[in-house]
């Protein structure tokens, strides 16, 4: 209850006890003005409120992490009593409640047209769209709110790709010239197809061509690339919640930009993700980014284990590993181990720590990396710069 509408009340109280102790006439008018004023105020918010109709046009089931999507809010009601400005609250990816908030007059039976941007600051799933109305009456004595249902939208805020370099995997099992002279040692045929548009003359068995008296290829089998494995470090992070959320994105933007880097190599790429509802994503051409762009998006930093235990899970696939990709936010000597251990099996390994820290203890790990062969980059996540 508001100060004012609790002073009205008071004064009619007081204003119908000295009409029923003395009998005077003026103390009842004035009372049932009072009174008639609170079922007016009552009636117009009332009334406004239940037949406001609002509609949103322009929100997008995704969005890129950064952008601004404009939208247009279409809003009018039925009610014929005066009422004072009404605020229209969305809900949106962006917390800040006073810029989320469209505050208008709305005439009777007019149908009034708002412009209004929706910021997408971080990546995540969202529910975007208009969510509640709040009416005052012209003398500010009555406050009503109302949730809209049904006008809400699933959003998806992606990740941006950070500029990445491709990981040097390690030397003779990759690489288009290894797997084309397999290719072209004629001694070793693993079996022949039919002759297909952009065959090579070369590779045609004559013998057998001439046999079944249909052009026959031989084929080959080509040696695997080895995976490019990208971890990143799911586990809460110890921060505010803006500041977590910023260190999450920066997390999330890494990894994408890993991912890129290899698959427009054409290097098989896995990412899992360790969070409480685990997921992987893998892929092998640019074509497939799409699917760690919405994995990424999706996923949440509630990992119920640490990332010590999830990169020890991974040892299991390192002899088909040739590259590893770790982020995290939590650079520890576990970690640092980890990652030496894993070079010394003869990957090449990146370590990306987001933090902006740049303690003592912390500068010798990153320098401990170094002397072990693996790369090891600091990243500060509030101005994205890097330091090797």
């Amino acid at each position: 209850m508001r100060a004012r509408t609790a002073i009205v009340l008071l004064a009619a109280a007081t204003l119908l006890a000295c009409a029923l102790s003395t009998g005077a006439g003026v103390y009842y008018l004035l009372f049932f003005f009072l009174l008639a004023l609170l079922l007016l105020a009552l009636a117009s918010a009332l009334g406004t409120l239940l037949t406001l109709r609002v509609d949103v046009r322009g929100v997008r089931a995704r969005a890129v992490r950064g952008e601004a999507v404009p939208l247009i809010v279409t809003a009018r009601h039925l009610c014929p009593l005066p009422v004072a400005d009404v605020r229209l609250i969305f809900a949106m990816p962006e917390d800040d409640l006073g810029a989320n908030t469209i505050t208008a007059f709305l005439p009777p039976f007019a149908r009034r047209e708002f412009r209004f941007v929706m910021r997408c600051p971080h990546r995540g799933v969202y529910e975007a769209g208009m969510d509640r109305a709040v009416v005052s009456d012209i003398f500010g004595l009555v406050e009503l709110r109302r949730h809209l249902r049904g006008q809400k939208v699933r959003v998806e805020i992606l990740p941006r790709a950070r500029d990445m370099e491709a990981l040097e995997l390690r030397a003779g099992e990759t690489g288009p010239e290894s797997r084309s002279r397999a290719a072209e040692d004629a001694s070793s045929p693993s079996g022949v197809r039919a002759w297909q548009d952009g065959d090579v003359l070369k590779k045609v068995h004559w013998k057998l061509t001439m046999r079944r008296r249909e052009v026959l290829v031989r084929t080959y089998e080509e040696s695997a690339r080895p995976d490019t494995l990208i971890l990143p470090d799911l586990s809460p992070i110890n921060a505010l919640k803006d500041q977590a959320l910023t260190i999450e994105d920066c997390v999330c933007e890494i990894c994408l930009g890993a991912a890129r880097a290899q698959l427009l190599n054409s290097d098989p790429v896995s990412m899992p993700l360790t969070c409480a509802i685990p997921s992987e994503s893998a892929g092998r051409s640019i074509a497939e980014l799409p699917g760690f762009q919405t994995a990424l998006a999706r996923a949440t930093f509630d990992s119920p284990y640490s990332y010590e235990q999830v990169l020890s899970s991974m040892y299991r696939r390192m002899q088909r590993t040739g590259g590893v990709v770790l982020v995290t936010a939590r650079l520890t000597m576990r970690i640092a181990d980890a990652a030496v251990r894993m070079r010394q099996m003869g990957i090449t390994v990146n370590v990306f720590w987001v933090s902006d820290a740049q303690r003592d203890e912390a500068l010798a790990l990153t320098a401990r990396l170094k002397l072990a062969g693996v790369g090891a980059r600091v990243i500060n996540p509030w101005t994205a710069e890097e330091s090797a």
